[in-house]
């Protein structure tokens, strides 16, 4: 008896409750595939599958030591790995889309548990010769009157950038938006703006290009990253073990 659908001269389109219903669809699919997935690896002696979603901050920078540890410990557990921006991994997460997560919000739900995980340092990125090359640290307010290279428009690194931007009196001088931290860089060094990017992501691409590092001195340029999971109900044995895992290597 709920309207799923509006028929329009021009077309249809998704109520609220159709786009309500599509949002847990997919998601329910979605589980039926992780379902037959995990139950066909146990046929060829996998033990077990967990699916971690993270930003792309702990992906780049911690995630690939870590795993490769807990594959070497754990050779018959499969993990499925998927970056996606934070809002959306906590969504994830609670839509039991994913077994845990990642994120660099705190999201304060009362059926998430959020631990550190590990900390995050956002540094400004500029070409040798940029009028900002000489400076040592500086406030992000002062990157304003040059073009800027954005990043996901929905993530959580842009969204404090918009914000400072904003209590500053002033708007982000984007110039071009990209999709990776590797991008970025080579935008950078092609002398089509600065970019703001995590510290440890981006050592190589400074070494290689030889861009140059600024401190930023704001308090949102620390970050610090959040392992979650649901606490309605308990993990997989596998999930557990990689849960475990995921917080001894919190404290590296």
């Amino acid at each position: 008896g709920t309207a799923l659908l509006e028929r329009h001269s021009k077309g249809i389109r998704l109520t609220p409750a159709g786009t309500a219903l599509l949002d847990r669809a997919r998601g329910l699919i979605e589980q039926a595939r992780q379902i037959e997935s995990e139950i066909r690896g146990f046929a060829s002696g996998m033990s077990g599958q967990v699916r971690l979603f993270a930003n792309i901050s702990a992906i780049v920078q911690f995630l690939p030591a870590a795993l490769a540890r807990f594959a070497e410990a754990h050779p018959e557990v499969q993990i499925h790995l998927e970056e996606q921006v934070s809002s959306r991994v906590v969504q994830a997460v609670l839509d039991h889309v994913a077994d845990l997560g990642i994120v660099s919000d705190w999201v304060r739900h009362p059926d998430l548990e959020q631990l550190p995980f590990r900390s995050d340092e956002l540094v400004l990125l500029v070409p040798p010769g940029h009028p900002l090359a000489n400076r040592q640290c500086l406030p992000f307010a002062d990157a304003l009157d040059f073009s800027m290279i954005g990043l996901h428009a929905s993530g959580t690194l842009q969204a404090c950038q918009l914000r400072a931007a904003a209590e500053a009196g002033r708007e982000l001088p984007l110039r071009i938006r990209v999709t990776s931290f590797d991008a970025a860089c080579l935008m950078v060094a092609a002398g089509l703006g600065i970019g703001v990017v995590p510290k440890m992501a981006t050592t190589p691409y400074v070494a290689s290009l030889g861009l140059i590092s600024l401190e930023l001195t704001d308090l949102w340029a620390r970050r610090q990253l959040y392992l979650c999971r649901r606490i309605d109900e308990p993990l997989s044995p596998a999930a557990q073990r990689l849960y475990a895992h995921l917080l001894r290597e919190s404290h590296r």
